[in-house]
């Protein structure tokens, strides 16, 4: 049975996956674009590599935990003890930018969780 949970897990998630990259891509198209996304519901954790313009390697985002908070304005997803690989963009999130607030569709609001 344990196997048949984890499947039905993975395979929700990897749906999410694919709504939360459908979701990022635009607001972060500017600056680059997402290659891979992986979210575990189980352990309400996420990493993804993005690669950035005018960067010649990826930025790796490793083990970000998140919660879903809502808020008189919806519902969002915060993204927070976010781990990444290039020092200078992890010294901008600790001192700027502890939590990211991405507002998300009521939809995906009950998958998440």
């Amino acid at each position: 049975m344990k196997s048949k949970s984890t499947w039905l897990s993975r395979t929700k998630d990897a749906a999410l996956e694919k709504a939360l990259v459908m979701l990022l891509g635009p607001k972060i198209e500017r600056y680059g674009e997402v290659r891979q996304f992986t979210l575990d519901t189980t352990g309400k954790t996420l990493s993804a590599e993005i690669v950035l313009r005018g960067e010649s390697t990826p930025l790796v985002i490793s083990e970000a935990q998140y919660r879903i908070e809502e808020r008189r304005d919806g519902s969002f997803l915060v993204v927070y003890a976010v781990k990444v690989s290039k020092e200078w963009v992890q010294n901008l999130l600790t001192d700027h930018f502890p939590e990211i607030a991405l507002k998300i569709p009521d939809f995906l609001k009950a998958l998440i969780k």
